[in-house]
């Protein structure tokens, strides 16, 4: 369909003056779904695509608000991410629908973005679909068998872990310097192997839209200073200096212990991994004036190309540097990281250049209003 074909005489006198001011293009090459509406809410522009999914026609829909339409599921969810959008002028959600025709399930990932007059006034919406199912599919059964496969090693591991503890502590009898030298290596093998488990089973939570943190109030300082031993003897051994540079006050915050001691965790890992021996790597907390607290993680490590720095956060990226790459993992402990700071409602920050070493960053509101560490989780939201 062309875009000289939408100047229909039911339009809207803006909705006319937005397309026609656009450049032609032929809609129909298009596969995802297009649709644009005027500042009055009024369709201006569809296209086969977005006719399909949004099981509309072109003739009943062109000249119309999107209130006036016959309300399927996914038009629904148009409606409720334009005005979603309308504060910010932009927006992406995927959204789970049933088609009406045989109530197939599908996955469809609605986009809004701000569309201009020729003046480059805001003068509506476009929203683009794609139908994301068959993707969505394909990382539902990732995410399923590596939790399936992340449980059934649990199962072996807590035997070996029970074992290799009862001997290291001596309950199966004494054993010799290089014996307790070799048991002491299995149970920290042990701890490595327990903590990448644990990523792949907490993955599929992580990775669903449903994920939300578990609130309560704790003490952050403390649960830093906590999150920071397990990494203690990683450290020394090679000579890496681990130091914390905690808040002398209470810092008291609103949020998912476990999540947050994750997040805390899996920066901690990979300063220490990508630390140079004899290197340094600071946990520091800071009381900003919004009443916040700022937890950063810095060493004097490799660094990150700037390049990589938006694409580290991806779910199993790797940096692909020889400084770096012989590290090793699982190419999780960002998007953890990412995916835990911003369902509490902030974000990462990074600062890092190659060869000069890496830091993370992000910030958590205090919680001058919560007394104690035992209120229930989930009574109310984050402060601010």
């Amino acid at each position: 369909m062309n875009a000289a074909v939408i100047a229909d005489s039911e339009c809207s006198a803006s909705a006319r003056s937005l397309v026609d001011d656009r450049p032609r293009t032929d809609l129909g090459a298009i596969q995802d779904g297009v649709l644009m509406v005027d500042a009055h809410g009024v369709v201006a522009l569809v296209n086969a695509a977005a006719e399909e999914l949004l099981e509309i026609s072109t003739i009943a829909t062109l000249g119309r608000t999107l209130g006036e339409l016959a309300a399927g599921e996914l038009l629904a969810a148009v409606r409720a991410e334009l005005a979603l959008a309308a504060p910010r002028r932009s927006g992406a959600h995927v959204v789970e629908v049933h088609r009406s025709v045989d109530q197939a399930l599908l996955f469809v990932r609605v986009r809004v973005r701000p569309a201009r007059d020729a003046s480059g006034r805001i003068a509506g919406s476009f929203v683009s679909l794609r139908d994301v199912t068959a993707e969505h599919k394909v990382a539902e059964r990732k995410n399923r068998y590596l939790s399936i496969v992340a449980h059934e090693l649990r199962t072996p591991l807590t035997g070996i872990k029970t074992f290799s503890t009862m001997m290291a502590k001596g309950a199966l009898g004494a054993l010799s310097t290089p014996q307790a030298s070799v048991v002491g290596s299995i149970c920290e093998q042990v701890l490595r192997l327990e903590h990448q488990i644990d990523k792949l089973v907490h993955l599929g939570t992580l990775d669903s839209d449903e994920f939300a943190p578990d609130l309560a109030v704790f003490e952050l300082c403390e649960l830093i200073a906590q999150s920071m031993r397990a990494f203690e003897k990683a450290a020394t051994d090679r000579g890496i200096e681990l130091r914390a540079d905690l808040c002398a006050t209470a810092t008291p915050v609103r949020a998912d212990r476990a999540q947050i001691r994750r997040a805390l965790q899996a920066l901690v890992e990979n300063s220490v991994k990508f630390s140079r021996d004899g290197g340094h790597v600071v946990v520091s907390s800071t009381i900003r004036d919004d009443r916040s607290v700022e937890i950063t993680v810095a060493d004097d490590g490799a660094g990150i190309d700037p390049r990589y720095h938006a694409r580290i956060f991806e779910k199993f990226f790797q940096v692909e540097d020889p400084l770096t790459r012989h590290h090793g993992g699982s190419g999780l402990g960002l998007f953890f990281v990412k995916s835990i700071v911003e369902a509490h409602g902030s974000v990462v920050r990074v600062d890092s250049r190659l060869g000069g070493g890496s830091k993370f960053s992000f910030a958590l509101r205090l919680a001058d209003d919560a007394p104690s560490e035992h209120t229930p989780s989930g009574a109310g939201g984050l402060p601010g």
